[in-house]
């Protein structure tokens, strides 16, 4: 099986976001509800506040293949008490990505934390 990896452009600023609790999460009680891919992409990361403000894309994945892509053009720290002092995006959703469906191993190390960045 071949693995196809995202290749991302010089001017690309990417931070990653695991988004595998909630990607497949249907129990709407559970913390990581959320109504879709792209709701789990764009919200509540415990990001660095100067560092996401050079960010050009939001990319989630699961398993480090990518899922969605997001264009942010805002973020701000949420307003949801339970997930205070963490960050949501708002966006256009890349549909057409090259991205999507690729592997991202080979830019960044996939362990706990659900975060990474790329270029930034």
């Amino acid at each position: 099986m071949e693995i196809n990896y995202i290749e991302p452009l010089e001017s690309d600023r990417i931070l990653f976001v695991n988004i595998k609790n909630s990607y497949n999460c249907t129990d709407k009680k559970s913390m990581y509800y959320r109504e879709s891919a792209y709701e789990a992409t764009r919200k509540y990361w415990k990001v660095s506040s100067s560092r996401v403000s050079k960010v050009n894309l939001v990319v989630g994945h699961v398993d480090g293949i990518v899922k969605v892509v997001i264009e942010p053009t805002q973020s701000y720290p949420t307003q949801d008490t339970r997930f205070k002092g963490r960050y949501e995006f708002d966006g256009e959703q890349l549909f057409d990505s090259s991205y999507l469906g690729k592997s991202i191993h080979n830019l960044v190390r996939i362990g706990q934390n659900p975060i990474n960045y790329f270029n930034v």
